[in-house]
C-alpha cells in the first residue's frame, strides 16, 4: 500500500506543476478555504471545490484526483491533496513576490 500511495504522491505533485493560468488563478482564489477544508478532513467540500474550478475552467478533472478521493485514510488523503496543492500555492507566492 505504501508504495502505492508514494507512486501517487509523485503523480498529484507532477498534476499540480502542470497547473497554470486562470485555473492556477481560480485554485488560488480559494487557496484558505480549500486547505482549510483539506485540513478538516471534508472530502465532499474539497472535492466540490477542485471540480468547480476544473469545470470553470473548461479543464479535465485529473484521473489522479479522483484516486486520491478514494483513499479511506485520512491521513493518506490529505497527504495526497496536499501534495497537488502544494506546487499550484507555491508557484503562485514566488510570482506575487517577483512583481
Amino acid at each position: 500500500m505504501g508504495e502505492k500511495i508514494d507512486g501517487l504522491i509523485w503523480k498529484l505533485k507532477n498534476e499540480g506543476e502542470k497547473i497554470e493560468g486562470n485555473l492556477a488563478k481560480s485554485i488560488n482564489d480559494i487557496a484558505f478555504r480549500l486547505l482549510e477544508q483539506v485540513r478538516l478532513g471534508n472530502k465532499d467540500n474539497v472535492f466540490y471545490m477542485l471540480l468547480r474550478c476544473f469545470k470553470a475552467n473548461n479543464q479535465i478533472f485529473p484521473n489522479e484526483l479522483v484516486e486520491a478521493f478514494k483513499q479511506e485514510n485520512e491521513k493518506y488523503f490529505k497527504t495526497l491533496i496536499f501534495s497537488f496543492l502544494a506546487p499550484i500555492l507555491s508557484r503562485e507566492e514566488k510570482t506575487k513576490g517577483g512583481e
